[in-house]
């Protein structure tokens, strides 16, 4: 598959999922001393993202595993919050973003093993299922962060011609 495909299917998923997001912004009620460690996740994340665009369009199948399973395992959240904050966090959250987040994550583990088998289209769709997870916690959780998404009549519909 050639870098040009891949960032086509990742163009696309994006504004599929721009479009069908809902409207309402939700607000998270993140706790203060857990806030510091989930941008840190987020931004490592996004590199990780990038990261993946170039692995995967290289066919290093080796790297694009790696950080798959890196993604999986939430390397920072995990690592840095103790059980107490875990509990607080996962009762502090909307269902919804919690199902989101899973599935993220799960689709990081689909892709990171499709990668492992080097099966490029699968890999590739795994990809395209991660980035609109995130477009979609996004703009129902992180307006503020991402304006963009704070007007859906401008911004999430997809105009026809």
């Amino acid at each position: 598959m050639t870098f040009q495909t891949l960032m086509l299917v990742f163009l696309t998923g994006v504004l599929a999922s721009v479009s069908s997001v809902a409207q309402e912004p939700n607000k998270l009620n993140i706790p203060a001393d857990v806030k510091p460690i989930l941008k840190k996740e987020m931004v490592a994340i996004e590199k990780a993202m990038q990261e993946l665009v170039s692995t995967m369009a290289k066919g290093n199948w080796e790297k694009t595993a790696e950080i798959g399973k890196q993604i999986q395992a939430s390397y920072l959240m995990k690592q840095s919050l103790s059980a107490e904050q875990m509990k607080q966090l996962h009762h502090s959250l909307p269902e919804h973003f919690i199902k989101l987040d899973h599935s993220f994550h799960q689709y990081a583990g689909m892709m990171a093993h499709a990668a492992e088998v080097k099966n490029s289209d699968v890999m590739s769709f795994y990809f395209y299922k991660m980035n609109d997870s995130c477009v979609q916690c996004h703009s129902l959780y992180a307006q503020e962060q991402f304006p963009a998404f704070s007007s859906p009549a401008e911004n999430h519909s997809v105009q026809q011609h």
